[in-house]
């Protein structure tokens, strides 16, 4: 794309008197000594933070369009960080819009495949579950009693931490403490048998 593409992009009517239109010639000569001088690089940088060659070149093209569109435009100087700001910002902006999207996709595929594989597991994945069945009941069994105790109580038969704290005769906090040490053990346990597999 040429900055005479962006240009005619550039809708609206044209300038009344000769002052506009000798601004928006001024304008247009600046943005093709812009264009040539900073093209590559300005899409070079924009394909950093995108990494797609065509999304980089159709936001270097956006910027430009905008950067035709202004009414009182910059010096030169000034007017090259206004496009390489206004090019990032799109990035930006397009960068946003594709990890939301990546993340709606994502999420709406793992329902949609948790759903179905509720419905009609694979042999795979009841083979998988009941290994972890089996792993999670071995770490629980191994678990100190007291440990084993309060995590039974508020995990697998849902009592409230002052229930199980009651019922154990011990304070809310150790029976928290105990539920985490409970994890952490679990968790290791379960990590060294699935390492020896």
């Amino acid at each position: 794309m040429s900055s005479k593409d962006a240009a005619h992009e550039l809708k609206g009517p044209p300038p009344p008197d000769g002052q506009e239109a000798e601004a928006s010639r001024d304008l247009r000569a600046r943005c093709d000594a812009l264009f040539r001088e900073h093209n590559d690089a300005l899409v070079r940088a924009v394909y950093a933070r995108v990494h797609s060659w065509e999304e980089a070149t159709e936001i270097v093209q956006e910027a430009y369009v905008r950067v035709f569109r202004l009414n009182d435009p910059p010096p030169i100087n000034f007017l090259r960080a206004y496009l390489y700001k206004t090019a990032f910002n799109l990035a930006s902006d397009s960068r946003g819009r594709h990890t939301r999207r990546q993340q709606r996709e994502e999420f709406v595929y793992t329902e949609v495949y948790r759903e179905r594989e509720r419905e009609n597991p694979t042999p795979e994945r009841l083979c998988l579950d009941d290994e972890m069945r089996t792993y999670l009941q071995d770490a629980v069994n191994k678990l100190p009693p007291k440990a084993r105790m309060a995590f039974t109580l508020v995990e697998l038969e849902g009592q409230t931490v002052r229930e199980a704290a009651l019922a154990m005769d011990s304070s809310e906090m150790a029976v928290y403490q105990l539920i985490n040490r409970a994890y952490a053990s679990m968790a290791r346990f379960v990590k060294e048998q699935r390492g020896r597999k």
